[in-house]
Formats: C-alpha cells, sequence, structure tokens
C-alpha cells in the first residue's frame, strides 16, 4: 500500500523485525499462506506474530522524545464485505520480542483477508519543530498481508459424473443439488456434480490453486451461478423469516446461508432483499451482481471451486 509521502520524519522500516503470521491449528501453528484453500464461513482464524521493534532507532530516526510511547495496532479487513476491525492494540517495551494476535470470526470474511500492523504513536506528543509526528495514531511503520479465501463453493461434496446417466442435461458444465432442511449439515446440505464430459471445467477444477486465464473466467462463472442459487435458496419463503435461528448452530447450512446473506448484503434483511427480488428483480439481479463482483475484487477475480 503506498501511502504517499508522510507528512513528518519515519524510522527506517529495519527498526521493526516483523516475523511472518501464524496461523493455527488444532495440529499446531504453521506460516499463514498467502491462499487458503480449506476455508469456509464456518471457520474462524486464529492468527499470531513476533514482532520485535528497536524503540531507540525508532525514535532517534523519528526525532521524537525517547519517552514517546509506542503501540502495535493490528487491524484486519474483510475485503468482500468491506468490513474491519482492531485485532489487537498493545504497548511496545524496550527492544523486546512481543506476540501480536488476530482471532477473526469466519461468518465475517470473504474473498480476501486483509491484515495491517502499524507502528503508531500511543499518545499526543507535542512537537519542538515542524515536520515531526505528534499525535496519537501517528504511523510510524506499517506491514500489510493480503491473504485469498475460499470462495462460495468452498468445501462441498464434489462428484464428477456421466450427466446423460445421470439425468442431467448432457451439455450442462454442472449441476447443484440444494438444501431441503435449513438444519441440515453444511458439508452435505448442498452438492455439486460435474459434468465428466465437459473437460474444460474438470481441468478448471483441478488447477484452481493455479487456473488459467480462461480457467479463471470459467470458475468465477461456476462461482457466481453457485452463489446466486444460494442465494435464493436462502430466500425461500418458508425460510427467511428463521434464517438466523440456525447462527448459533454453527454447522448447518442455516448457519452458512446466513452468513452468506450477510456478507453480500451486509445491510439488507432477508424479508428486505425478497421484497425487492418479487417487486423489483431487474434492481435485485443487479444488486447481486455488484456484490459478487465486490466479493472477488480481490481475487483479481479469482474465484475458486472446490478440489475435485
Amino acid at each position: 500500500m503506498n501511502r504517499g509521502v508522510p507528512p513528518f520524519l519515519l524510522p527506517h522500516a529495519d527498526v521493526v523485525n516483523a516475523r511472518p503470521w501464524q496461523l493455527h491449528q488444532d495440529t499446531g501453528n504453521i506460516p499463514l499462506p498467502t491462499f487458503l484453500p480449506d476455508w469456509d464461513y464456518n471457520t474462524d482464524l486464529h492468527l499470531t506474530r513476533e514482532i520485535q521493534v528497536d524503540t531507540i532507532r525508532a525514535l532517534q530516526e523519528a526525532t521524537l522524545p525517547g519517552t514517546t510511547p509506542l503501540l502495535l495496532v493490528v487491524e484486519w479487513t474483510a475485503a468482500a464485505a468491506q468490513i474491519s476491525d482492531r485485532a489487537c492494540r498493545i504497548p511496545v517495551p524496550d527492544s523486546t520480542k512481543v506476540a501480536v494476535t488476530a482471532d477473526i470470526p469466519g461468518a465475517l470474511l470473504g474473498g480476501a483477508l486483509i491484515l495491517t500492523t502499524r507502528l503508531v504513536l500511543g499518545e499526543d506528543t507535542p512537537a519542538a519543530e515542524p515536520f515531526l509526528a505528534q499525535h496519537a495514531g501517528d504511523v510510524l511503520y506499517e506491514d500489510i498481508v493480503h491473504v485469498e479465501l475460499q470462495g462460495t463453493a468452498g468445501r462441498l461434496p464434489t462428484y464428477v459424473v456421466d450427466f446423460a446417466e445421470a439425468g442431467f442435461h448432457p451439455d450442462a458444465r454442472w449441476h447443484v443439488e440444494l438444501p431441503t432442511n435449513l438444519s441440515e449439515p453444511a458439508m452435505a446440505a448442498v452438492q455439486l456434480y460435474l459434468n465428466s464430459a465437459d473437460t474444460e471445467i474438470i481441468n478448471a477444477a483441478k488447477k484452481a490453486a493455479a487456473p488459467t486465464p480462461v480457467q479463471r473466467r470459467l470458475l468465477a462463472w461456476l462461482e457466481a451461478d453457485l452463489t446466486s442459487r444460494l442465494v435464493e435458496v436462502a430466500l425461500k419463503p418458508e425460510w427467511r423469516e428463521t434464517l438466523y435461528d440456525y447462527v448459533n448452530d454453527v454447522d448447518s447450512i442455516g448457519a452458512s446461508l446466513a452468513a452468506l446473506l450477510s456478507m453480500l448484503f451486509p445491510h439488507d434483511s432477508p424479508a428486505a432483499l425478497a421484497a425487492m427480488r418479487d417487486n423489483d428483480p431487474g434492481r435485485f439481479h443487479s444488486q447481486l451482481q455488484g456484490a459478487l463482483r465486490r466479493m472477488r475484487a480481490h481475487h483479481d477475480d479469482d474465484a475458486v471451486p472446490p478440489t475435485v
């Protein structure tokens, strides 16, 4: 991120030694990858990293008093939903390693996760000269990490079948079976079938981690179609009034659909969305199209299908 020319002196970036982010898993911590292929909306992220700041150098190079308090602040942003929050804010000890953390609910995420670590002034510090940092929150150092997250189609049961034998249209690329009950386990409620005769979609799915430009567009089409189908089923009259009753049943398809609607339409209730769809379908579909485009904006149009 280019912050432009700062209005005050900054220390050299090497006054901060920030180790890579670590992702906590049941089997231990691993380095946080730039792409999480197995993530879905029910997966919370627990992250940590070690940071050591040479506070003496930082303050000297910024021409600040040696007693100036410094803070490390971590913020996260869910790119698709444009939601941001502060994950961590801790004082900086003198040249001692500290651990900063970020615990992020999966239901708020989507598209890409942006982690921003900053070294800032802890309080107002009157400057004796111009062009010196002096206000609490003035940023002396910034580090930004982007993590691409799995898309809507992630972790679905996926089958490659002969569409003619299965009773599906033989020229269709994929077929989606949708849930019949909000309490169904999310991992089994939606099933995706790929046409075994369609080598383009099969190869695209197999190479989802590194698709060609053509495969990327095909996968984006698959993701958009699947997401649209899930939105439509979430707005069924018999479901939309009780959808958010399933939020605490984190393994249910109801919770997953509620998270999806909240991510795509953070300011609209299911009832309002259904009314828009029924009364002004053109506007509803353009709103959905815009939400899907926003969800992919930080993917570089890179929608990700399930692993085959």
